[in-house]
Formats: structure tokens, C-alpha cells, sequence
């Protein structure tokens, strides 16, 4: 630890999060020994939308899963994603080898992709590094190997860099020293290390059409929850929150921040966003001075956040059996999404990541643009260390901002309900019903502009609005109370 802070005060960086168990991750050869041999790459569409001027997104699925959901599933989820992200295509993938994928991956960028999600058992690359903080070496799945596309990528030792003879051993280990920058963004949903993988996947894409269909009620509850090794960066953090929500509640108080606190008064609130910043392994956090919180212990409480930012070693190591990465996304009934490190450290300077979703982003193009950040003028050895192995496990379209698009910088929350959508989805016009109070209606737009709007209209009052030239997504109404702001979200179809 001593060795970790001095560190810490030399790079300017705050110490790093890690594993204090020294449990076993799970290996690279266990992972290769249940993995089914590599066939070549191949990829059969299973349905498109809104591709006129190209493929934008893709949904890459393992062979067989889609036929294991509702039918209609993927097709929803994928016009659902349309109106934020372009063109998308959904298509099966073979189990080939991560540089077939990336090779794919590329070429797709190419001819304009700038996003993928990977469901199912699909490939993974792994990395062996030598950790300059913990003077350790590890061992770990990078998702990066796929967002960075151009980057050179080199296995040229057997074991670690540090201590190993050279060859290869199906790990890279080697980096170019310029062209790291990201081309695509890249995330993953892996239900089957948790449980039943079709079941799973169905929940959860059902609550992601609901979230992006209805939302959830103004307003948001987020939280910046520090233990005791980052108490010194607190407002650092909670400022970067910020740029997304206008309100955060910041935990920092040393005699406040155990595993009791955490699960018995946080995980239990009804929150839109946690950010835990502390110690942990893929199946628990490390509280000082304790007690842990298991990941049984985060299913059985069903936290009903939305997003995670997991500032926890390798809670998202989405290769381990029951990581809680997982189980706060598809293991719980409200989990959307979040990010995380398959290995020790995580995410850092924050603010380019939550400034593109304060602007409305998508959590693609957020991550997108921090890794960007973080790569400019070169990838170092220090921010390997840190950063190499970050992923983001769920659906990286979704839009945290989108239901405060368009509403005032200033605005605050109705406490109260007045507004009503009397058909939800809607197809040709929407109905609105306006509570006592209530004065004005605006229709807004995914992006928040103004499409539509009754300047007139009063409590009491139902207004109906024509949206036949409007193109299908999905709304927002909104309208003004002596209380606050009221916005309801609603699909036109």
C-alpha cells in the first residue's frame, strides 16, 4: 500500500483500486478450456433498420440466442436504438478468433460504423501487462483490443513482459507506441456467467425498451459513494457527476462508508446513478474497514439504479462466474448499464466521459470520447496500468440525458404528478392530460427540440397532438406547474 501511495503523490493520480483477497480472477487458460474451438468468421443479418445511408451501429449476436427470445425482441430493441444512433444492424455472429472480429470490426468502420455491442459468448482478447502501481503483473480480457482498430497489437513473450522468455502464448503483450487512439466504441452483454443466459437477456431487454419508452420519474436520485483511500479527490469526482445530474449526493465521511452503510442505506434508495469508489474483486467490494458486500448479497437487494460507474478492480471481469458487473446490469431487475476494469484500476479524469453525456451522448460515444482523452499523445505505460482494462457491459445506446432534454438549465422537479399520456405508445397523434396546475405543454424531440407544443393549455385540459410528420421514437412532454417541472416520455410508433 505504501508503495501504491507514494506512487499515487508522484503521477499526480489518485492510488489505484485493486484487489486486496489476492482471490484468483479466474485465469486465461480456464477461460480458453471452456471456450469452443474457433470456427472462421462469419456473420448472417438477422434484421436492419434505417440503413439508407449505411450501417451506423451493430447488435453482433452469438449463433442461436435470438431464436431463444420473444419474437420480436431484437427487432423492438433495435428501433428502439434507431432514432439515437442511425442505421442498425442485428446480426448473428460465429465463434471465430478476436482478430477475425476485429478485422470485421474495421472494415465495417470503414464504410461508417461507429458502435458495436457484443451478446452472447462471442471472442475475447486477452493481455498480460506488467502493472507499474502494484509492481505486479496481471493477467486479463481487454475489449479495447476491438475499439482501437488500427493500433498495433503484438504477442511476443511467453508469460509476463517482466519475467518471461520470447514466443508466444496467445496473450498480446506488445503495443505500437502511436495510432492507439480508439476508432469504434465497443461494449458487452454476457448474461450466461451469471445464470440462465436467454431468460436473462429477455428481462433485460424488456426493461430497456420500458426505460427508453417511459423513463422513470423526475427527479433523479444520484450517488457519489467514496471509501476511504479516495476521500482527498471527493469533490473532484462528485464535480465530473455533475456534467450529467445537477444533484449528487456525495458519501465521504470515513466513519460513514462500510459494507452495513452501503447495502443497508444506499443500495436500498432509489437511485438513477451510483458511483462506488473502493477496493474490490470481480465478486465483492473491500470496504474499509469493512464488511464486504458479495455480490449475493446486490442480487438479493435488486438496487433499482439504472447506471453504474465502477470505480472497483475488476468488478466488471465479465469473464468470472457471477462479477458484479453483471449482476448490476442483468442480474437485477432495474440495471441498465456500466462501466468497470476486467483488472485493477478503473475509470479516471472523468470529465470527458460525463460532459458527452450531460450533452445528450449516448454511453457509447461518452466512452468513446474519454477513451479518446485518455489516449491523446500517446498511451503510456502508467495509463495501461490504470485504464487497459476497461469495458462497458450493456447497451451502449442508451441515453442517461434523454429525459432532461430540452427542459430548462434551472429546472426542478414537480413533486407531483400533473401530466398524463393517455396512450403510450401512440401512433398518429398523442393525448396528454393536464392536473390541476399544469400550464403549457411542449412535445420535445430524442435530441430535445421543440416539435410541438400548446403554449394555452391548462389544468384540467386534454390536448391532443398531431404527429403524423414526425418520424417514429420516442418523445418527451412536458409542461410547467407553481411546483416545478413534469416530463413524461412516450413512443409514437
Amino acid at each position: 500500500m505504501f508503495l501504491t501511495i507514494i506512487l499515487a503523490v508522484i503521477t499526480g493520480l489518485p492510488p489505484i483500486t485493486r484487489d486486496l483477497t489476492g482471490a484468483d480472477p479466474g485465469s486465461w487458460e480456464d477461460w480458453v478450456a471452456g471456450e469452443p474451438e474457433p470456427v472462421p468468421f462469419s456473420v448472417k443479418p438477422l434484421f436492419s433498420c434505417s440503413c439508407d445511408d449505411g450501417i451506423d451501429f451493430a447488435v453482433l449476436m452469438e449463433e442461436g440466442l435470438a431464436d431463444s427470445l420473444t419474437p420480436g425482441t431484437i427487432e423492438r430493441w433495435a428501433l428502439d436504438m434507431a432514432p439515437w444512433v442511425g442505421g442498425v444492424l442485428v446480426a448473428e455472429a460465429s465463434y471465430s478468433t478476436p482478430e477475425e472480429l476485429r478485422a470485421w470490426l474495421s472494415e465495417m468502420h470503414g464504410q461508417g460504423l461507429d458502435g458495436v455491442v457484443l451478446v452472447g459468448d462471442l471472442p475475447v482478447a486477452w493481455v498480460s501487462l506488467d502493472n507499474v502501481f502494484t509492481r505486479s503483473s496481471e493477467t486479463f480480457p481487454s475489449d479495447y483490443f476491438l475499439m482501437d482498430l488500427d493500433g498495433l497489437w503484438e504477442d511476443k513473450w511467453i508469460g509476463y513482459p517482466s519475467a518471461g522468455r520470447p514466443g508466444q502464448d496467445g496473450r498480446y503483450d506488445t503495443w505500437g507506441t502511436s495510432g492507439m487512439a480508439p476508432e469504434i466504441y465497443c461494449a458487452r452483454i454476457m448474461p450466461s456467467k451469471i445464470g440462465a443466459e436467454a431468460s436473462l437477456l429477455q428481462a433485460y431487454l424488456d426493461r430497456n425498451h420500458l426505460w427508453r419508452t417511459e423513463g422513470d420519474p423526475l427527479p433523479y436520485q444520484t450517488l457519489c459513494y467514496i471509501d476511504d483511500d479516495w476521500v482527498p479527490f471527493s469533490v473532484e469526482f462528485r464535480d465530473a457527476m455533475r456534467r450529467l445530474y445537477p444533484v449528487v449526493e456525495l458519501i465521504n465521511d470515513s466513519l460513514k462508508t462500510c459494507g452495513t452503510d452501503y447495502k443497508e442505506n444506499r443500495l436500498t434508495e432509489v437511485y438513477q446513478w451510483i458511483s462506488p469508489f473502493v477496493h474490490s474483486s470481480p465478486l465483492l467490494h473491500q470496504w474499509a474497514p469493512g464488511p464486504n458486500t458479495y455480490w449475493k448479497e446486490v442480487k438479493a437487494i435488486d438496487p433499482q439504479a439504472r447506471f453504474y460507474n465502477l470505480f472497483a478492480c475488476s468488478n466488471c471481469r465479465f469473464t468470472t462466474a457471477n462479477n458484479m458487473g453483471s449482476i448490476y446490469v442483468l442480474g437485477t431487475s432495474y440495471g441498465l448499464a456500466a462501466v468497470g476494469s476486467t483488472k485493477s484500476g478503473s475509470m479516471l479524469r472523468f470529465e470527458p466521459f460525463y460532459q458527452t453525456l450531460g450533452e445528450g451522448g449516448c454511453l457509447g460515444e461518452a466512452y468513446f470520447d474519454w477513451w479518446t482523452a485518455i489516449t491523446a499523445g500517446g498511451f503510456s505505460h502508467y495509463e495501461m496500468s490504470w485504464h487497459l482494462g476497461m469495458v462497458m457491459i450493456g447497451d451502449p445506446t442508451l441515453v442517461p440525458a434523454a429525459p432532461m432534454l430540452g427542459l430548462p438549465d434551472d429546472w426542478i422537479a414537480s413533486p407531483e404528478p400533473v401530466m398524463t399520456i393517455l396512450e403510450n405508445p401512440c401512433v398518429s397523434s398523442v393525448r396528454v392530460g393536464l392536473a390541476d396546475g399544469a400550464s403549457g405543454v411542449r412535445i420535445l424531440d430524442a435530441s430535445g427540440r421543440e416539435v410541438a407544443s400548446d403554449p394555452a393549455a391548462r389544468g384540467g385540459d386534454t390536448v391532443e397532438f398531431d404527429l403524423r410528420g414526425l418520424p417514429s421514437g420516442i418523445y418527451t412532454a412536458v409542461t410547467e406547474s407553481p411546483a416545478g417541472v413534469a416530463a413524461v416520455r412516450f413512443a409514437r410508433l
